[in-house]
């Protein structure tokens, strides 16, 4: 009993321990920077694509960061030196409608943004898209994922043949595209890593399967694309990904992400953002009934 006793006590004295650890700590982040950030995702339709570039903000700064004009933008075919220029729109904004045959799978393209004396550049491959067979629900009734019971949606489509793909699946909810963390969903090959066991089949259970953060009622709808991404594009999600779930006990300090962009007449001049072509290929939309 006197054991017992001394261990309770003990106990209680550890958590008031802990419980007086909670004093502000002031800290000086200097004086914040404001850097260029382009962001470029592309990919080969037809569909309009957009070059995003903007200001950075204070870590404390809850204001949305601001567009932000600058000289011109396009991308080069290094294949053919073709350059396609965007247009601005307003806002940090630049567009292109490509016709068809634009952007070819197996090219790398140069990405160019000149602001004033200074030249950003990246370059990027485009990789063919993944094959999808069908995209699918089912109702659950046990749920899946330790989710309540309801309708939840599948991808049935197989990694391509030969190892060394890379995929970033991007799910539209009722036609709003789902960018939480937890959305963010990427693979290597048919799988999380390039053990080469799956190479050419379905994708695994934990990526087919990750489009339904909450059950689906009748009326909503689905539409999941797959994005055939470089290998500098998965660790750049994957960085993505480890800042937007850095928090608890052994959470480290945030910082800005690398990406892929630099300035050539300035290699010291940082800028943030990443450039990448995308190989596409959506389903069609599907209605739960």
């Amino acid at each position: 009993m006197k054991k017992l006793s001394y261990i309770i006590y003990s106990f209680l004295a550890c958590s008031v321990g802990f419980s007086s650890c909670e004093d502000p700590i002031e800290l000086d982040l200097g004086k914040p920077v404001d850097q260029l950030v382009i962001d470029a995702v592309i990919n080969q339709t037809t569909d309009t694509q957009f070059v995003y570039i903007s200001k950075s903000v204070a870590y404390l700064d809850n204001s949305a960061p601001k567009g932000y004009a600058v000289d011109s933008v396009g991308i080069l075919d290094t294949s053919t030196s073709q350059f396609h220029s965007f247009t601005y729109k307003g806002n940090g904004v630049y567009f292109f409608v490509p016709p068809a045959n634009t952007f070819q799978y197996g090219k790398d393209y140069t990405l160019f943004v000149k602001d004033g004396s200074n030249t950003y550049v990246s370059q990027s491959r485009l990789n063919s898209p993944a094959i999808i067979d069908s995209f699918t629900y089912k109702w659950e009734e046990l749920g899946k994922f330790g989710g309540a019971k309801g309708n939840y949606v599948t991808l049935w489509a197989k990694d391509k043949k030969g190892k060394g793909d890379y995929y970033w699946f991007r799910l539209y909810r009722n036609d709003s595209l789902q960018a939480r963390a937890s959305d963010i969903n990427i693979a290597q090959d048919n799988a999380f890593n390039q053990d080469g066991n799956g190479d050419g089949d379905l994708f695994i259970v934990p990526i087919r399967e990750n489009f339904t953060s909450r059950p689906y009622k009748p009326g909503e709808t689905a539409r999941v694309e797959i994005l055939t991404i470089t290998p500098e594009m998965y660790l750049y999600l994957n960085l993505i990904l480890t800042q937007l779930n850095n928090q608890g006990l052994f959470a480290v300090p945030p910082s800005n992400i690398p990406g892929n962009i630099f300035c050539i007449n300035d290699p010291e001049k940082k800028v943030l953002g990443f450039f990448g072509m995308t190989g596409k290929i959506s389903t069609q939309k599907l209605t739960i009934q």
